[in-house]
């Protein structure tokens, strides 16, 4: 009888377990469904927003074009009006990206340094940086090459900067200071924007991939930034998260799968594993 009695009350804890476990599944699942219900709602805007943005966008493009054709411009004139089509051609891209994220499309992937991102992002945003009295640093120790769309990551680094800058920005404390970090995280690439300012609200750290949540005043931002640089992040197999820092200010990430070295030699390889 007594083997009888610790059978059954091995057999009961064996079931508690299992519907333990079935309801960590279950609530995994549930959070699932509500944020692909968050990023199909932000796929509907962001397809809308595109397609209005577009035209206005191709009027800029063209003025410009027709003010190149123009005779006896200054060569300062002309810089200017080059960078005017760079950076209109990069918003047109970004459109486009967007574009893709709303279908839960990607661009072509091909292997990224993150080095190379960042170097982008620092050429855009040094000068505004500088004129904010903000100082920007940039450690890398990665040379690992990672499978995504160029332009995606740097949207994403660089919403990451911008947000920074206007933390800062809203906490003139100290003189603000940004790192952008590249570093191995054992089979993946890590690239963090660190920021001494005042870090995120315990409260809000939950909401801040979700769409349209913003701590910004009405005017600086949408809410969308976040939530579409965790779509692109995830779409390659990749995680992106908060935390605060040292420094008591914010530190943002995201970590995606290293390339093989064979994979980037060979030319014919566009097949990255999802890894967790």
């Amino acid at each position: 009888m007594a083997g009888n009695l610790r059978d059954t009350r091995d057999a009961l804890d064996r079931q508690v377990e299992q519907e333990r476990k079935m309801n960590e599944i279950l609530h995994s699942l549930e959070r699932q469904v509500v944020r692909q219900e968050r990023l199909a709602a932000v796929g509907v805007l962001v397809s809308g927003v595109a397609h209005e943005l577009n035209n206005p966008l191709q009027a800029i493009l063209g003025t410009a074009e027709l003010l190149e054709r123009q005779p006896g411009l200054s060569p300062a004139a002309l810089d200017e009006i080059a960078f005017l089509k760079t950076q209109s051609g990069r918003a047109r891209e970004i459109i486009r990206n967007l574009s893709r994220f709303s279908s839960q499309q990607s661009g072509p992937p091909s292997p990224v340094d993150l080095r190379d991102v960042v170097a982008e992002v620092v050429q855009l945003r040094r000068r505004d940086l500088d004129t904010s009295g903000i100082l920007l640093d940039v450690e890398t120790t990665s040379s690992r090459k990672v499978q995504a769309n160029f332009t995606e990551l740097e949207q994403v680094t660089l919403n990451f900067v911008i947000n920074a800058q206007q933390s800062l920005e809203a906490t003139p404390s100290e003189r603000g200071r940004i790192v952008v970090r590249v570093s191995d995280a054992g089979r993946r690439v890590r690239l963090e924007v660190l920021d001494n300012g005042a870090g995120v609200d315990p409260a809000d750290e939950p909401k801040l991939f979700q769409p349209f949540f913003t701590t910004k005043p009405v005017g600086k931002g949408t809410g969308l930034g976040l939530s579409v640089s965790y779509g692109i992040i995830d779409s390659y197999g990749g995680a992106i998260g908060y935390a605060r820092n040292a420094w008591g200010g914010a530190t943002f990430f995201f970590e995606l799968p290293a390339v093989e070295q064979s994979a980037v030699d060979s030319p014919q390889s566009t097949v990255v594993s999802r890894q967790s």
